[in-house]
Order: C-alpha cells, then sequence, then structure tokens
C-alpha cells in the first residue's frame, strides 16, 4: 500500500514538473492545472471559522497595504513642515508608489511560482516595519525609507489581496468577491478629514500608528488562518531546482528599468530641468532597460516573469491592461490636482479641505465596489459596465474644468461624480483580467495591474504637471497684479508687489503699496490663476479618457470564462 502511495506521489510529481517544463518551452495552452473544482463544478463554497477569518484577513490585507499612502499624502503639508522638507515633500508619496511599482511584477511572479502564504507574511512585516519608520521619523531621509520600504511591503499585499480573493472563490464570482474586498477601505474614505483633524488637534503620527495597528491584526489573521492549498507552477521541484530557474534577470531589469524610469518622471520639471544629466540620464537608461526587459522574457526566458500563456488565446487580458494603464492617468489627476482645487481655488481651512474632499473619496471607493460587482452579473457584459464608468470618469472629470472660486458646490458634486467613475474603471479594469488568466498566474495578473496603473499614473501626473506648471507661471502673476491694481495699488509698485507677494509673503506687509485689502484682493487673483492653470489639466485628462472609452467598447465578451471553477480551498 506505501509502495502504491508512493509510486502515485511520484507521479504527480513528474506530472507537475512536465506541466512546468511545457511552460519554458513557451507551450501556449491556457488550461487551469489542478483547480479544486472544475469549471462544470457547482461552485459551492464550504466556509469555517477559520477560512471566513482568512478572507476578511486578505480583504484586510488591501485595505492596510494602501492606507498609509492616504494617510500622508492627506497630511503632508504638516509632515514636511515637521521634517523641514517643504520643498522636497513629494517624495514621500513618490517613493512609495514608486516601490510598489518596481517589486510587483517580480513578487506576483514569485507568488504564481512558489505560493502566496510565507511571501504574504513577509510583506506585512515589511510594512509595519517601514510605518514604523515613518512614524518615528525626525528627518526627512528616514521617512522616505519608511515609505519606500512600505510601499515594497504594499506591492506584494496588495497583489495578494486580489490573487488571494480571486483563488477561492468561483470564477464567476470573483465581480462581488473583490467588490466586498474593496469596501473595506469604506471606513477610510474620509482620509483627508482624518489626517487633517489629526495633525491639527494631535499630531501626524497617530496616522502612522493607526496603520500600524490595523496591519497587525491582519497580520496576526492570516498568520494563523491563511493556508491555501494551492499547486504553484513550480510544485514538485526541489528549493534548489526553484533557485536556478527563477529568472533573475528579468527581475533585476524590471526593478531597476521601472525603478529609474519613474524617478526620471517625477523629478523632470520638478526637482531637475527636464534637459539636465540627472533627469535626462536616468530616463534614456530606464526606457532601454524596460524595452530589453520585455525582449528578454518575450524571446529569450527560460522561465519568463510574464509568461506568453497570460495573453494567449484572447484580447481581454491585454486591453484590460490598457485600460488600467489610462484609468491611471486619470486617477492621478483627480488624487493629486482635485485637493490643489480646494487648497488653492478656495479657502484653505484644513476641515473645509476635508469635508470637500469627502465626496470624492467616498465615490471611488463605491465607485469601485458597485462596477466590481456590476461584472458577476450574467446579464451585463463587462465592456458595458467599463465603458459606463469611463464615460463618468471622462465627462465630469473634463467637467472640473468648470471650477471657479465662486462655485464650491459645484465644483465638489463635479469631483464626485468623475469619482465615481474613477473608482468604477480603475479596479474592476483589472478584475476583468483576473477573470480571464489562468488560475497559477493570478498573481502576475495582478501584479501587472498595479504597475501597470502606477505607470500610467506616473506618466500622467508629468504630463498634468508639466501643463499645469507652465500655465501657472504666466498666470498667477498676471491675475495676482491685476486684482490688486483693481483694489488700489499703483502700476508703478505692481511689479515689486507682486514679487514679494509670490516669493516672501510673509514679509509681505513690507511690499511697496501694501494694505490688508490689497493683499487680499491679490490673494483672491490668485485663486482665479488656479482656477484657470487647474482647467488645462481637466481638459488633456478628457483625451486620455477618450482612449480608456475605445478600448472599453473593444474588450471581448468574457462570459465563456465565467465559469464556477474554484483555483483553491483553504
Amino acid at each position: 500500500m506505501d509502495d502504491k502511495h508512493e509510486k502515485s506521489s511520484q507521479s504527480e510529481d513528474i506530472a507537475h514538473v512536465e506541466n512546468f517544463e511545457k511552460e519554458r518551452e513557451g507551450d501556449a495552452h491556457t488550461h487551469n492545472h489542478g483547480p479544486y473544482k472544475g469549471d462544470d463544478s457547482d461552485g459551492a463554497i464550504q466556509w469555517n471559522l477559520r477560512s471566513i477569518i482568512a478572507a476578511v484577513s486578505l480583504a484586510g490585507l488591501y485595505t492596510g497595504s494602501q492606507i498609509m499612502l492616504y494617510f500622508v499624502g492627506g497630511s503632508l503639508g504638516y509632515i514636511a513642515a515637521d521634517l523641514g522638507a517643504t520643498n522636497n515633500s513629494s517624495w514621500l508619496p513618490v517613493s512609495n508608489t514608486l516601490a510598489i511599482t518596481a517589486v510587483a511584477p517580480f513578487v506576483g511572479y514569485l507568488q504564481d511560482l512558489v505560493g502566496r502564504r510565507e511571501i504574504t507574511l513577509v510583506g506585512s512585516i515589511i510594512i509595519m516595519v517601514g510605518v514604523t519608520l515613518i512614524g518615528t521619523a525626525h528627518g526627512f531621509g528616514q521617512a522616505v525609507a519608511g515609505m519606500s520600504l512600505s510601499g515594497a511591503g504594499a506591492g506584494i499585499c496588495e497583489l495578494t489581496a486580489l490573487a488571494g480573493i480571486s483563488d477561492i472563490v468561483p470564477v464567476k464570482k470573483r465581480g462581488y468577491s473583490l467588490a466586498l474586498m474593496v469596501g473595506f477601505i469604506i471606513p477610510f474614505t474620509p482620509y483627508v478629514l482624518y489626517s487633517q483633524l489629526l495633525s491639527t488637534h494631535a499630531t501626524w503620527r497617530w496616522s502612522m500608528w493607526i496603520t500600524v495597528i490595523y496591519n497587525g491584526f491582519v497580520f496576526l489573521g492570516i498568520a494563523t488562518t491563511y493556508f491555501p492549498k494551492s499547486h504553484p507552477r513550480a510544485e514538485g521541484f526541489s528549493k534548489r531546482k526553484i533557485l536556478a530557474e527563477i529568472d533573475y534577470v528579468g527581475a533585476v531589469l524590471s526593478i531597476v528599468g521601472i525603478t529609474l524610469f519613474l524617478v526620471a518622471l517625477q523629478a523632470g520639471g520638478y526637482s531637475h530641468p527636464w534637459t539636465g544629466a540627472y533627469v535626462l540620464t536616468q530616463l534614456i537608461i530606464g526606457i532601454l532597460l524596460i524595452v530589453t526587459w520585455i525582449v528578454w522574457e518575450w524571446k529569450y526566458a527560460k522561465n519568463p516573469m510574464i509568461p506568453h500563456r497570460l495573453f494567449s488565446g484572447q484580447r481581454v487580458v491585454g486591453l484590460a491592461f490598457f485600460v488600467a494603464f489610462v484609468a491611471g492617468m486619470n486617477f492621478y489627476s483627480l488624487l493629486n490636482f482635485y485637493p490643489l482645487t480646494f487648497a488653492a481655488v478656495y479657502s484653505p481651512d484644513p476641515v473645509q479641505i476635508g469635508l470637500k474632499g469627502l465626496g470624492y473619496g467616498v465615490s471611488v471607493t463605491v465607485g469601485a465596489v458597485l462596477f466590481n460587482a456590476l461584472l458577476s452579473v450574467p446579464q451585463i457584459e463587462a465592456r458595458y459596465i467599463l465603458l459606463v464608468a469611463a464615460v463618468l470618469m471622462t465627462a465630469f472629470g473634463g467637467a472640473i474644468a468648470a471650477a471657479t472660486p465662486d462655485n464650491a458646490k459645484l465644483t465638489v458634486a463635479l469631483g464626485t461624480i468623475a469619482g465615481f467613475g474613477v473608482g468604477g474603471i480603475l479596479v474592476p479594469s483589472a478584475t476583468v483580467a483576473l477573470i480571464c488568466v489562468p488560475d497559477d498566474l493570478l498573481a502576475t495578473a495582478a501584479a501587472l495591474s498595479l504597475s501597470i496603473r502606477t505607470i500610467g499614473g506616473s506618466i500622467g501626473y508629468t504630463i498634468y504637471f508639466s501643463i499645469f506648471s507652465n500655465k501657472l507661471a504666466t498666470i498667477l502673476p498676471e491675475k495676482v497684479g491685476q486684482y490688486a491694481v483693481a483694489a488700489g495699488l499703483s502700476p508703478d509698485n505692481a511689479t515689486a508687489f507682486v514679487t514679494a507677494f509670490l516669493t516672501t509673503p510673509g514679509l509681505i506687509a513690507d511690499a511697496p503699496g501694501y494694505s490688508p485689502s490689497i493683499a487680499a484682493a491679490a490673494t483672491v487673483g490668485s485663486r482665479w490663476a488656479y482656477a484657470e492653470s487647474l482647467k488645462y489639466v481637466w481638459f488633456t485628462s478628457m483625451a486620455f479618457g477618450v482612449l480608456a472609452i475605445l478600448s472599453c467598447i473593444a474588450i471581448p465578451s468574457i462570459k465563456a470564462f465565467q465559469t464556477n471553477r474554484i483555483a483553491v480551498t483553504l
């Protein structure tokens, strides 16, 4: 009996090795090896207390991987002032998203290769260590290091949540399940208000301690309940064989290439000129490494990070990734320039900024939840679900160009509806891909969707910021001078007054021709200047939105993929 069992076990190991070897040879099959339940099964899930806690912990993992970025963004001004880094503060959120983007593709590949549990626990620990570094920082360097480290952990954990939840439910229910997962963010959607209140009435550091506590509970849940019974691609191999088969060349090319590319995009036109060696060198090397990575993966890698069969036999995954890329562009315009609208076009009162930002923060999450859930409604084609979201994002995002200092309520309404569309396309586009990929490539697909979305957002932000800064440089001094002169400032003093108002506002009382009424008028002029400059950002976002609309129309039906197959049991 033991001999038979041993022979059976050896046969299974050989089968797994043969499957792995076929993949190495470029086999383009899309068969899903070893699912817990097949396509024609009843699709029933046997829940118990442990599996419920595991699923809840995975959903919490998704939220825990993002909230440090939300809190830092919501209290960025206070953090910068505390750490003495007002000129470089944008590198705090940038370092986090950069780390996510660079790390995710390789980690997704590793998870599909060797399994999720251990990698996920390491990622959760990295998040907590990184956030602790931020919370205890008394220098800008430590805070950036903490954001980078927590970003690396977040890249691991966010893709685990997406792939892990998709693993344990029927394919046709992945929309519902991922909608519930995204819903865990809802309590944190007023993050701007939370951040402003904590920063003004206590300390911004409390937002970091809240993040550590939250992730601590998530870690305990994952550690004690998450034991997926999966069949990773390298099952049947010894550890030495697995280490020998890992695509190290692809890992180095992707991580270094993406990092250099994104650093150049963030620095160009902001901290360094586009024509300077710092930007051009990193940009050119980054692009060359990314191109080399793509060629390596497609032609030469024995066990590529991105297997050909991820895209073979269907157009859905590629188009879904492109939609995510364009949606990332529009998401970053809303994420970065919409709060700036409230701070620069309207009263800069912290509570008012938080209240005005509450609408779009909630609507992005609600849109992600609702449109994700609709993907599991059999009567509605996925392309139409994403199309409606893309139209809302494009039309109402572009309409924010109508924002002026006199119509705050309209701006809030337009941004809230646009946020609903952004949420409805940002996460659901990834869900569409996760419905259609082979089960043993779920983490790879989730990782690529995260990286593609962030790269799109970084490119979009670079374009938006360049347009905005160029317009503002011309419009701001004109508007400030115009309103100051209209309030009684002598034209002879206009140049000196405007220069002092824009460069040394703390010493404005010493400027020629100063009076409180003239300074107040100049402030109003600056608000109109920001409104006038920001509208070009919103107009530009519409062009990218049209690309998203056309891509959504081109997505084929995904009905054939929406079966009762369950990849993994807990």
